[in-house]
């Protein structure tokens, strides 16, 4: 199972939609700020979650002339989403960021290119912060579960920069 499976279901599993429903769904809400889902993916999982009996559809009239598919979660996909859900929640949580492998090969650097590189870092960091924030603030009125992954969001951000700025302190002791 993938995020992606699950927001699907998820979403879903809140009420019936179209494909192209849930691609905006998923686009509207940035879903790709905090999971590993992106728009274009969601048709194919669509159908794929269908094809394991997942999810049923129904020919509905559509905005224009033709019809459209309208998906809804079945029996089955409603137990899968549940013990899928169990099972990512019970997983270890790695936390992988792309930067530490500029953090690791500081050392190979002539120490002001190292804290130059750190400063871009730090930057990176609090600019992503305030676009959160900024985010945060635009979707306040959400419900707590989507609110909540701000605020964790901004918490690891926070504790990023704080975890950055003991570094270069201990980066320039040992210089």
């Amino acid at each position: 199972m993938s995020a992606i499976d699950l927001a699907i279901l998820g979403m879903v599993l809140e009420k019936p939609q179209s494909a192209y429903d849930l691609q905006k769904d998923v686009t509207y809400h940035n879903f790709s700020r905090w999971t590993r889902i992106s728009a274009p993916s969601v048709y194919k999982r669509v159908l794929r979650l269908r094809d394991q009996g997942y999810l049923e559809s129904r020919q509905e009239p559509g905005d224009r002339a033709g019809s459209k598919a309208v998906y809804s979660i079945t029996e089955s996909g409603r137990a899968y989403f549940l013990q899928e859900m169990a099972a990512c929640a019970s997983r270890p949580v790695p936390l992988l960021f792309d930067f530490n492998v500029v953090i690791t090969n500081l050392n190979k650097l002539p120490q002001d290119q190292a804290l130059a590189l750190a400063e871009q870092l730090r930057q990176s960091l609090q600019a992503s912060r305030e676009e959160t924030a900024g985010y945060a603030r635009t979707y306040a009125d959400i419900p707590l579960v989507g609110r909540t992954i701000f605020d964790q969001q901004l918490g690891l951000y926070d504790a990023l920069l704080d975890w950055l700025d003991g570094f270069v302190r201990q980066f320039q002791a040992e210089a």
